[in-house]
């Protein structure tokens, strides 16, 4: 069993889209999604279950009982685009929807051999995977946190704001500070209080973006492949290890 953070994406122009969810990864024929492999899309109240369909299963049969519960069914496929690359999942139409999700909603994939559930992240949390990086000098991977989305605008960390980051075990917190503040009084406020002192970036579709390694994120106790969860307010962001209990699982 494993989890995954995804979101609701928009397919086609913006006057005639379509909410659209998007699973790639080879870790999908861990559980059985290999290339070519049928899968039943059903919507349910608060989440949408994949499900692995048996080979030998009559395909028409199947579809008309889809239908009827207002799913749908896909074939896993190997992309080979500019964006993605690997074994792809995709799902597009109005059973997003029936599920409460809508554009935009960050949210949380449960894995188990033939069967993958996906709910909501809920309000205010953002999920993620733990990232890596090779170090400048020796090669070997470092964990690696990237924060991006439009979100980050809503809660006052826009780009070229100054973020101090502190770290304690099991958690890392991000806090932005007011333009106006005097740059080298938070300075002395990250070295007082032992803090990292970052800026937002801006990514190439200009968002704001965080991007943060070293010895904090081990502080944390946060390894590659960990998924967080970043739970916000304005100002404030706080990252804290995927707990499957609290998103329902």
């Amino acid at each position: 069993m494993s989890f995954y953070s995804l979101s609701v994406q928009r397919s086609g122009w913006a006057a005639n889209s379509r909410p659209r969810i998007q699973i790639v990864g080879d870790w999908l024929t861990e559980i059985g999604f290999v290339n070519g492999a049928l899968v039943q899309t059903l919507p349910k109240e608060g989440e949408l279950i994949f499900t692995l369909s048996d080979k030998n299963i009559n395909y028409s049969e199947l579809y008309n009982e889809t239908k009827k519960q207002g799913g749908t069914l896909h074939r896993i496929y190997i992309a080979d685009t500019r964006t993605v690359q690997g074994l792809t999942l995709v799902t597009t139409g109005k059973h997003i929807a029936k599920c409460g999700f809508e554009y935009g909603d960050n949210l949380v994939a449960k894995c188990d051999y033939g069967s993958i559930r996906v709910r909501k992240a809920g309000k205010n949390t953002h999920l993620f995977n733990i990232g890596n990086l090779k170090k400048d000098y020796t090669g070997e991977p470092e964990p690696r946190i990237w924060l991006h989305g439009d979100w980050m605008n809503e809660i006052g960390f826009t780009p070229d704001t100054l973020v101090t980051v502190a770290a304690e075990q099991g958690c890392m917190t991000f806090t932005a500070h007011n333009k106006e503040i005097i740059y080298s009084e938070i300075v002395k406020y990250a070295r007082k209080h032992k803090m990292k002192l970052i800026q937002v970036a801006t990514t190439t579709y200009g968002q704001p973006l965080i991007n943060t390694r070293g010895s904090r994120i081990d502080r944390a106790g946060f390894a590659i492949d960990d998924m967080i969860a970043a739970y916000y307010e304005y100002g404030v962001i706080k990252l804290q290890k995927f707990d499957p209990q609290r998103f329902g699982f």
